[in-house]
């Protein structure tokens, strides 16, 4: 691993250790992509974490991607997050999957039919954004990848959905302490939850491991990003199915 991916991997990770830090974004705008996906591994290693979620997306040019969020980071639905000193620039509903099997290249390949296999079942999730990067705007086109597509935590679902649900048109309302401060309308990123899911999954260069049984993986925001303060009790409702709650503190 080349000294300059290692010190940047180690300025993430201390980052991650002592969140008054930032890392300048000037250390990030010559990074190829493949550099940002062997940096974000190697962060995962220097924590000793593992990785119970995941997240994918389809950028504009087309190329999948995809990164880890530690397990430091996750809760499950009604749970506390302590944010501390952490970059915090709002919240993601998202529609995620969990894994039954295994989900390998090989399988990701064979097509839609062969990921579905592989699914136990979906479950709706809030995805908080923060950055370890001082302005990830400036970071070149790989730095937010390299400090893990800029993920500040996940918060899992408790309603457990046999199938892919169908979130298109579905309202949206965040409440923070009891009072509605945005309304927004569903719609998938990326076409649906399974596409970019699979197109990751099938290139086999994720650096932290794959997606193994047990694993959520989470698909993209269904809305623009919910702002909320960084204390209050928060709540999530998508249409019909039963709202998301956690504590922010």
């Amino acid at each position: 691993m080349p000294a300059d991916i290692g010190a940047i991997a180690e300025a993430i990770a201390e980052a991650h250790r002592n969140p008054r830090q930032r890392v300048p974004a000037s250390r990030f705008i010559d990074l190829t992509r493949n550099e940002a996906l062997a940096v974000r591994g190697e962060v995962m290693r220097l924590l000793g974490e593992s990785a119970p979620v995941a997240k994918v997306a389809m950028p504009p040019d087309g190329i999948a991607t995809g990164a880890p969020i530690p397990a430091g980071m996750v809760i499950n639905g009604d749970g506390t997050i302590d944010l501390g000193e952490r970059d915090f620039a709002g919240l993601e509903i998202e529609v995620a999957v969990r894994l039954g099997a295994d989900l390998t290249p090989c399988i990701a390949r064979a097509g839609h039919a062969a990921v579905m296999e592989t699914v136990e079942h979906f479950v709706l999730g809030i995805e908080l954004i923060g950055s370890r990067i001082d302005d990830r705007t400036k970071a070149g086109p790989f730095g937010s990848l390299a400090d893990n597509m800029v993920t500040g935590g996940y918060v899992i679902g408790t309603q457990l959905l046999a199938h892919e649900p169908k979130v298109e048109g579905m309202a949206i309302t965040l409440s923070c302490d009891g009072t509605i401060v945005q309304r927004e309308t569903a719609k998938y990123p990326f076409g649906d939850a399974i596409s970019p899911i699979m197109a990751f999954a099938g290139m086999a260069d994720d650096h932290f491991g794959g997606f193994g049984k047990g694993m959520v993986i989470t698909t993209g925001s269904l809305s623009p990003l919910l702002i909320v303060p960084r204390k209050g009790r928060i709540e999530i409702s998508l249409g019909d199915f039963a709202p998301l709650s956690f504590t922010l503190r």
